[in-house]
This record gives C-alpha cells, sequence and structure tokens, in this order.
C-alpha cells in the first residue's frame, strides 16, 4: 500500500504490516529528493504485494518531524549526508507518538528499531537513486539478503543521543553484504 498523508495521524493506529518504509528528505527541491518521490509509484506497488506501507510527504514537500526523525536529525544523527533517505522500520507511525510524543510517561517501546538507507553519499545522479530503491526494495520485500549492503553504524539506544536502535547502511562494494535473518532477527531482539 502506498499512501500520499498531510499528517501521520491520517495512517489508522490499528494497522499492522511488516515494514512501514519513510520516503525521507528535507524539504528542498532538489534532483536526489525529486528521483526519490518520483518512485513512489513504483515502491507503493512493491509494498502492496509485501505486507507493507511506503508513506512520504505530500508534494509540497512537508516534512516529518518527531523526536526520532525530522529534517535535523535522525535518531540522534546530523541528517547532512543521510537526507535524503529512505528509514525501515517495524513500528505504526502512531507508535513513533506514543514513545516519544509529550505524553508518553516515559514509557518507550524497547522493541522500537529503524534501519536507515542515505542517498546522498552514495547517489551521485537520479538513475543512482532508482537502482538504489530498486535494489532495497527487491531484497526487503522479497526477504532476500541485503547483498549490496553492509552496516555503517549502529546506533544504540541510551548511547549519545540516540532513542531507538537503528542501523545505517551503506552501498558494500566487495563482499558479502547484509544477511536477510539478521534484519528479522534485528527487529524482534529487545
Amino acid at each position: 500500500m502506498g499512501l500520499h498523508i498531510h499528517s501521520l495521524l491520517e495512517i489508522p493506529a490499528e494497522a499492522k504490516r511488516n515494514y512501514y518504509i519513510y520516503l525521507l528528505d528535507y524539504g528542498w527541491e532538489e534532483p536526489l529528493g525529486e528521483a526519490l518521490f518520483s518512485n513512489f509509484q513504483r515502491m507503493a506497488e512493491l509494498a502492496s504485494k509485501n505486507n507493507a506501507v511506503v508513506i512520504r510527504g505530500t508534494r509540497d514537500r512537508i516534512h516529518f518531524h518527531d523526536d526520532v526523525f525530522s529534517w535535523h536529525n535522525l535518531n540522534g544523527e546530523d541528517t547532512k549526508d543521510l537526507l535524503p533517505g529512505i528509514l525501515i522500520t517495524n513500528r505504526n507511525p502512531h507508535d513513533f507518538k506514543e514513545n516519544f510524543g509529550d505524553h508518553n510517561n516515559g514509557n518507550t517501546d524497547t522493541d522500537f528499531k529503524i534501519i536507515v538507507f542515505p542517498l546522498k553519499k552514495y547517489c551521485k545522479t537520479t538513475t543512482d537513486v532508482a537502482n538504489y530503491i530498486d535494489k532495497i526494495f527487491t531484497d526487503v520485500l522479497e526477504r532476500k539478503d541485503l547483498s549490496d549492503f553492509k552496516v555503517l553504524k549502529e546506533m544504540k539506544k541510551g548511547f549519545g543521543r540516540a532513542l531507538v536502535d537503528g542501523l545505517l547502511l551503506e552501498p558494500n562494494i566487495a563482499g558479502v553484504g547484509y544477511n536477510f535473518n539478521e534484519i528479522i532477527n534485528y527487529f524482534r531482539r529487545k
């Protein structure tokens, strides 16, 4: 399912999917961000066949913002080299608000995880973006190993400024990539 939304609150709280995939940018019109958004229909089609949902802001580039990710901070990381990017999580957007909103009473979910694929550092052309997206979606949604990616950095909740556990993945030029079962285990690990 692909969803054009004005607010994350428009997604039903009871919606359950294997993955929630966010297309993130910083609100500026530039070729890499445009390529990300122009491939939305293809991503939504792939997601709809694989119990996933792809979420993006409206065409007027209103960006998402909460304590975990925004245009200037992604789970404690400066977004200068991360955005535009793709964020994959196992949590419904309402869980972000419940865990990190103003009224969470200090209750943060220990099972909340994210995986981030930055585009800026690895894509120089819009064709690179399309290829990058295709590889991510094909591998993740078809439950294949991410043979073309490796872990760049692990973000541990409570260390530094990270609010949730997260992985930054980057293209892997030589050798073994990230095993799909590790992704499944990563999202299940407490």
